[in-house]
């Protein structure tokens, strides 16, 4: 006799145990269980199926929810062909085929399968409401579910989860422990908050429902089929629930009602929200963890997301950053290197309609120039040596987001090719990919380097120059920002004080000045590493000029050779003695008019 109990809902749908009559077939949440259930409402081991006296039998093994046969609460039932048994939201037939049909006295195999069939997206999935629907409560559910997908605070959704099943349940009191870090489960919320004296948690019970995972009904049936069952204080009806996500345990969901008792729907309902509960708090701890790491790391480099600086040219950024975080095509963000191009760039995403997707950033120049392709575009398994598994490219992870690439000019020719197919809008090929990718990611380009110097030497593709070129971004070093640098160094100041324990320590004048007087060839980033530097390094009440390491201070400001640079510079200090006035800063610099003009336009200098 070839029988078998086929499942027909729950997480193992569409699979089939073959029972075997010299052996018995144990269900529950066990691990040496036939058949392994994932319902916290299934107990470790739950039911038991033999075969005796020519006929199937099921025993339930003393579990704390009970085991159903044909609808009907059962500890022990003889099982007949198409015999349904219910676990939870597990529903299991017994199927015994035809002896005639199934050829009798001819070898046979039997073996666990697994069935597809098409449209049941649930297959892979656990179902947390599937005893549920049929009670009137998918409704509530799914209100539910949205709530936690919009509420990234895990008060707030402790409490709609709460207010839900106090409402829904008829419930008395409703309460949320968790682990306090002792151990022991302490209750952390209770509706209504004035009965929080009135409950009491049993610490077996607890101890079971976060050891096996398994949600428990008390009632009065329960009670008198284990006298030893301690009394709940003076509830009728207790429900624990465990808060189980991804294999941690988060907490124990508890309902109390004093009359009547709770009603089967209610423990399903319970057991459910209990799920959706437990996924939304992981969900919103894992956010709050990733703010917490994400200021940490902005504290420890002192990074903010504001643009510190009031100079004439820093408003002209500011301003021209928020007409291009709204246009949609790719910007070129050029300045020197410690400027801040890469603030910039994240100003510009937030200002776009793509500030709520993804932003990732590469540093073109940190990637040997053979692995540029492969991490921009992705590879495929054996691809090339090294490649032990599949890769998916920034381009792909920052989908529908932007994508920052600092020091693009280190870009290869053959990653400049691509680079330019993807921002005219084709698709891809990763590296040992036989299948395009097509992408929609805005392309925001940094340099340090003169790309039109690049293009003359062949070392970087005109097309593309020209097509990361639709708005370009010029960054001013921070000796041309008037006044920011007192901005700069009261914010670095404040901040890397308050890091090291230092709030005491001040800034003496004559360092004030030495630090306004300076070139600062590294721009921001040298102020700060400055800064932070000498707050560590000075004795208080103040820091000193020798505690700021500027051994170059007011001696020279030979800090480069290009004589673009020192064009600029020297175009700069005429316009300032003559007051802006071009024809007499022309007779200053030794040049025509129209070249001073020229040249100021080439730069960009206001005037």
């Amino acid at each position: 006799m070839v029988a078998y109990l086929s499942v027909r809902s729950g997480p193992e749908k569409g699979k089939q145990f073959p029972l075997d009559p010299a052996r018995p077939l144990h269900i529950g949440r066990g691990s040496n269980c036939d058949i392994m259930l994932t319902d916290p409402v299934s107990s470790r081991f739950h039911a038991v199926v033999f075969f005796e006296d020519g006929n199937w039998h099921l025993r339930d093994t003393s579990s704390r929810n009970g085991t159903h046969v044909n609808g009907q609460k059962t500890d022990h039932a003889r099982l007949l062909d198409k015999s349904v048994v219910t676990i939870g939201s597990t529903d299991m037939q017994l199927v015994e085929p035809d002896l005639d049909e199934s050829g009798e006295g001819r070898p046979t195999e039997t073996q666990t399968k697994e069935v597809h069939t098409t449209g049941t997206w649930r297959l892979e999935l656990e179902d947390p409401i599937a005893d549920v629907a049929s009670a009137g409560h998918l409704i509530d559910l799914y209100t539910l579910s949205l709530n936690l997908l919009k509420n990234e605070s895990p008060d707030g959704i402790i409490d709609t989860v709460i207010e839900l099943l106090k409402d829904r349940t008829g419930s008395d009191v409703v309460g949320l422990s968790f682990d306090t870090g002792d151990g022991r489960m302490k209750p952390q919320r209770v509706q209504p908050a004035e009965c929080a004296d009135s409950i009491s948690l049993s610490k077996g019970l607890v101890r079971r429902v976060l050891r096996d995972g398994e949600a428990i009904w008390i009632n009065e049936d329960a009670r008198r089929g284990n006298p030893g069952m301690a009394e709940e204080g003076n509830w009728s009806d207790v429900i624990y629930v465990p808060l189980e996500n991804a294999g941690n345990n988060l907490g124990v969901l508890h309902l109390y009602r004093e009359q009547p008792t709770f009603e089967p729907a209610h423990f399903e309902l319970a057991v459910a929200a209990g799920r959706l509960l437990a996924v939304g708090l992981g969900r919103a701890f894992e956010h709050d963890s990733l703010l917490a790491e994400k200021k940490s790391i902005a504290d420890r480099n002192a990074d903010t997301d504001e643009l510190i600086g009031s100079s004439p040219s820093m408003n002209k950024l500011k301003a021209k950053i928020c007409r291009v975080g709204n246009a949609n095509g790719s910007v070129l963000i050029r300045g020197e290197s410690g400027a801040g191009k890469e603030l910039v760039a994240r100003a510009v995403h937030r200002s776009s309609p793509r500030a709520q997707r993804p932003m990732l950033t590469v540093n073109c120049a940190a990637i040997p120039s053979e692995l540029i392709e492969s991490q921009l575009f992705g590879h495929r398994k054996g691809a090339f040596t090294g490649a032990d598994s599949d890769h998916v490219g920034w381009f792909q992870q920052s989908h529908t987001g932007t994508l920052f690439l600092d020091e693009i000019g280190e870009l290869t020719l053959e990653g400049q090719a691509k680079l330019l197919r993807i921002l005219e809008g084709h698709p891809f090929l990763p590296v040992g990919a036989t299948e395009e990718v097509l992408v929609d990611v805005r392309v925001i380009a940094a340099t340090n380097r003169d790309l039109a110097e690049f293009v003359r030497e062949r070392k970087f593709r005109e097309d593309l120059f020209y097509r990361l070129s639709v708005f370009e971004l010029v960054v001013p070093p921070l000796r041309d920002r008037d006044g920011d640098v007192e901005l700069l160094m009261d914010h670095f100041l404040d901040h890397f004080s308050a890091q090291h324990g230092r709030s005491k320590l001040g800034l003496s004048d004559a360092a004030r000045e030495q630090l306004q007087q300076y070139a600062w060839p590294g721009n921001v980033r040298q102020l700060r590493n400055v800064i932070d530097s000498a707050v560590v390094m000075a004795d208080e009440p103040n820091i000193e000029v020798d505690d700021l390491g500027l051994r170059d201070a007011g001696i020279s400001r030979l800090d480069t050779l290009r004589i673009d640079e020192w064009e600029q510079r020297l175009i700069l200090k005429a316009l300032r003695r003559t007051s802006g006035n071009v024809p007499e800063a022309a007779r200053l610099l030794g040049v025509s008019r129209a070249t001073a003009y020229r040249k100021i336009t080439e730069y960009n200098i206001e005037r």
